[in-house]
């Protein structure tokens, strides 16, 4: 009897000593849980009895961060530097206005897909261009995006910028400050899934593998150019569904305001909050979007008109000194805050892991 429980005896020691091995469960998951939603319900709350003007920054904030999560996919995952994000938001505005009176998310979905294309065919470049090059044909695209929307504008009389109304969904109008706040998070929030999903599925293991090394991603059986492709595409689509929806929200649209300056602003967004980060992306647009509205506050500055006509030159020195501070003494920007924790946790466990 004995000799035939021993390969049961033996199998259970087994099995035991594997279960032994696995990382520990997570604790405090109800803790967390808890704070998610006290968290959440503070931030429904600001929409709702929230001062207005912080109200509308934050609004101004959540549409930066959709930009930023489109941008961030591209330069921090799939590791294709670009400086044409401004151009891409052009499009999608400026999409906006060409349908003119079609049905709110018609135009959007229009703005979208246009931008889908056009990241198709910046993309293409991207297949030999590398480093400075592809930095500087990002550039010259923004430029030959920014010259087109100037001569859209004079030649439709529209110097001073186009009005597009306020949109209306399920038969109400979205007009105010608070129902914005409430749309834009809830989109922001489906934003963030799909990036993750993105990131965490099979076309983010081919952008890691190329970001990497992209020689031994071909070698391993990544299809380099349909993966650098689909990177454009995905990003240049997010960027340009954040053009569209600014479009709605400020309800004009002007060729001055898709600059070079408002792509330096975006990038700032990205490694001030950190690349390759969903989080990072949402935190550096907070931060570089608030930034303006702190200076102006400075030591009365509202009511100084020489510090008014000053603030643009202040702001771009912030947003560099900024990017240089992040750069030199964090790298991975407000995002990495928190992974040395994670990272060395999951080391410990890797540690453990090993034979």
């Amino acid at each position: 009897m004995t000799q035939l429980t021993r390969p049961f005896q033996a199998a259970s020691a087994s099995a035991a000593a594997r279960f032994a091995r696995l990382p520990p469960p997570a604790r405090g998951r109800g803790a967390k849980a808890a704070l998610a939603v006290v968290l959440l319900l503070l931030v429904i709350w600001f929409g709702i009895s929230g001062n207005i003007t912080w109200v509308y920054e934050a609004d101004a904030a959540l549409l930066a961060a959709i930009g930023a999560l489109g941008l961030n996919l591209l330069t921090g995952n799939v590791g294709q530097i670009s400086i044409g994000n401004a151009a891409f938001l052009a499009i999608g505005a400026y999409a906006v206005v060409i349908c003119g009176q079609m049905p709110f998310p018609v135009s959007i979905v229009i703005g979208t897909l246009a931008c889908g294309v056009a990241g198709f065919l910046i993309g293409l470049p991207s297949l030999r261009l590398r480093g400075l090059y592809l930095v500087f044909s990002t550039l010259a695209f923004q430029y030959v995006v920014n010259f087109l929307c100037e001569q859209y504008d004079s030649s439709h009389g529209a110097g001073a910028g186009h009005y597009v109304p306020s949109p209306t969904i399920f038969g109400m109008q979205l007009s105010s400050t608070r129902s914005w706040y409430m749309v834009l998070l809830i989109v922001v929030a489906i934003v963030m899934i799909i990036v993750r999903n993105l990131v965490r599925g099979r076309p983010g293991r081919a952008w890691s593998a190329i970001r990497t090394n992209e020689l031994a991603a071909a070698v391993m059986g990544v299809n380099v150019t349909r993966a650098k492709l689909a990177g454009f595409v995905a990003s240049s689509m997010i960027v340009g569904f954040a053009g569209a929806l600014s479009t709605y929200f400020l309800q004009t649209v002007s060729a001055d305001y898709f600059s070079l300056d408002l792509a330096v602003t975006y990038i700032a967004m990205i490694l001030i909050g950190g690349l390759g980060s969903i989080w990072g992306s949402v935190i550096g647009a907070f931060i570089v979007t608030l930034i303006p509205y702190w200076l102006s506050n400075i030591g009365g500055g509202g009511s100084s008109t020489t510090w008014q006509t000053d603030l643009p030159f202040v702001q771009q020195i912030v947003y560099g000194l900024a990017i240089l501070l992040f750069l030199y003494a964090r790298p991975g920007g407000v995002a990495s805050l928190v992974r040395p924790r994670r990272q060395s946790a999951a080391r410990e466990h890797v540690l453990e892991e090993a034979p």
